[in-house]
């Protein structure tokens, strides 16, 4: 099964339409599941005949795969974004939780989804290319701030561990839905738990 796009976009104009088939085929995939999805809906949704679509996207699979790759740089870039140049590795820690604790880069549903259908369609190499550049910059953030750290912290494993962590967390908020007030309160204890991992006591 071909899972990738035909063609690139070139033009603005055709970079519009591709974008529009992949925001209607994620409404489709949040409303109705991939069983649901269908070239012919998605096409409808986004507004182009079939035939344009089937310019760019063989199949849904390959549709589907699209949407977890915009999904995959969504998720990369608001993550840089979020933990870019704090002053402090508090500051760092509390942006790091917040980030994993929070719906705002990717709907708790969508997120669900990407997780379900990567193996699925055989593209996990995409979620796992996301988890090792979380990986890289979170070392990266601490290398940053490593006067703040403790001594004995190894900052590669160190980032792995932080990395997991936060993903089985944000998992797991995913599957359980807690109240607000839950979230807080997960937010408050992970935040203490990393704080005293990695920072250094003051003597």
């Amino acid at each position: 099964m071909q899972i990738t796009p035909r063609k690139s976009p070139r033009q603005a104009r055709s970079r519009f339409t591709v974008d529009a088939i992949i925001e209607a085929a994620t409404q489709v995939l949040r409303s109705d599941g991939y069983d649901g999805l269908t070239t012919a809906r998605a096409a409808e949704r986004a507004g182009v005949s079939v035939g344009t679509l089937y310019q760019y996207f063989p199949n849904k699979a390959a549709l589907a795969s699209a949407v977890i790759d915009r999904n995959c740089g969504e998720f990369l870039a608001t993550f840089e974004r979020a933990v870019a140049l704090r002053p402090t590795l508090r500051d760092c820690i509390h942006a790091l939780v917040d980030f994993a604790l929070s719906s705002q880069h990717s709907p708790p549903d969508l997120h669900r989804i990407v997780n379900e259908l990567a193996p699925r369609l055989g593209v996990t190499e995409r979620t796992e290319v996301v988890s090792r550049a979380v990986v890289k910059a979170v070392e990266a953030m601490l290398r940053r701030h490593s006067n703040e750290l403790s001594p004995e912290i190894d900052l590669s494993a160190a980032a792995m561990i932080i990395e997991t962590m936060l993903e089985a967390l944000a998992h797991r908020v995913v599957q359980v839905e807690p109240s607000p007030e839950q979230i807080d309160a997960l937010a408050t204890e992970t935040v203490r738990l990393l704080t005293r991992y990695l920072i250094a006591e003051k003597r």
